[in-house]
């Protein structure tokens, strides 16, 4: 089981946003993917899978523990204004369409 311990919650009013810094430790288990991520962090603060944006990971050589930082929006909306369109594909708010010729 992966362990989340949020170390610092910000709110970012103008943004409609939350940002969050957290260390996540998985002891005797892979590391966790985004998806893992985005469920643990939404469960934890109580919001929709959908409004959480996954930044960024670091994970130190040898260490079973991830550090990172990630966004809670207070709307899909907010989201979708302000995040970078590929931050929303790897976060699976936005999916690519494919070209039909």
């Amino acid at each position: 089981m992966v362990e989340l311990k949020i170390e610092s919650d910000r709110e970012n009013k103008l943004l409609h946003r939350r940002e969050i810094r957290y260390r996540a430790i998985f002891t005797g288990k892979p590391t966790p993917s985004k998806e893992v991520l985005r469920d643990l962090i939404s469960k934890n603060l109580g919001v929709s899978k959908e409004l959480v944006v996954v930044d960024r990971n670091i994970q130190e050589t040898g260490k079973s523990e991830v550090i990172g930082y990630s966004k809670v929006y207070s709307d899909k909306d907010s989201a979708m204004l302000y995040e970078p369109d590929y931050e929303l594909f790897r976060n699976g708010l936005k999916v690519k369409e494919e070209n039909a010729q």
